[in-house]
């Protein structure tokens, strides 16, 4: 775990200057650039294993990842009960497997308006974009072989954040986290590896 104390350390640094980063104008609604800002940390066991066999079979390799992200907000719909984001990733593989996966554009879509937000706030968010692993992942060539994975593939995520109404800027996250080639169209790989990870996330 060389990085995940760096990410940790982050992630709380972060944080705690976030409100003061980028100060909104004091007599106006904050700009584009302003708001919708989010730091995310999130960390989960690791499996190599078929989509359609993980609920029955989810076979966890012993491995695990951490992962820092950063997203921007891009454009709102339905008077904001409906974003598109755009996130970057650092991830730390350990345990079994050690390299990094760099995910530099994520493409997210979040949904905010449910009718027991004044409970629990919720969010849903799914997105797609590009992963890139600083080696051919051990467990993914180990149970596809060489041929049948890269270390290209596309990157899938789904996402729930709860959070408090009184402190909405928190919430703890649930993370879908999947690497595959996108039913073959990154050098014919097809499922690749699929972590499952819970976290924290500040928006500011």
């Amino acid at each position: 775990m060389r990085y995940a104390l760096g990410f940790l350390v982050g992630f709380y640094f972060s944080a705690a200057l976030a409100s003061q980063a980028i100060p909104p104008s004091p007599q106006s609604e904050p700009s584009w650039w302003e708001k919708g800002w989010a730091v995310t940390v999130y960390s989960g066991p690791l499996t190599s294993q078929t989509t359609s066999q993980i609920v029955y079979n989810p076979d966890f390799e012993g491995s695990a990842i951490i992962a820092e992200t950063v997203s921007k907000e891009l454009v709102w719909f339905f008077e904001e009960r409906l974003d598109f984001e755009l996130e970057t990733q650092l991830v730390e593989h350990f345990n079994g497997q050690t390299h990094l996966e760099i995910n530099p554009f994520v493409l997210i879509a979040r949904w905010k308006s449910f009718p027991w937000n004044h409970v629990i706030r919720t969010t849903m968010a799914i997105g797609d974009g590009l992963s890139i692993a600083t080696q051919v992942p051990k467990y993914e060539e180990s149970r596809r072989g060489i041929e049948d994975t890269s270390q290209v593939l596309n990157y899938v995520m789904a996402e729930v954040t709860l959070s408090l109404p009184s402190e909405p800027q928190w919430a703890l996250v649930g993370r879908y986290h999947h690497r595959s080639g996108a039913f073959g169209l990154f050098n014919g790989v097809h499922d690749a590896s699929t972590a499952f990870c819970a976290g924290l996330k500040y928006w500011f």
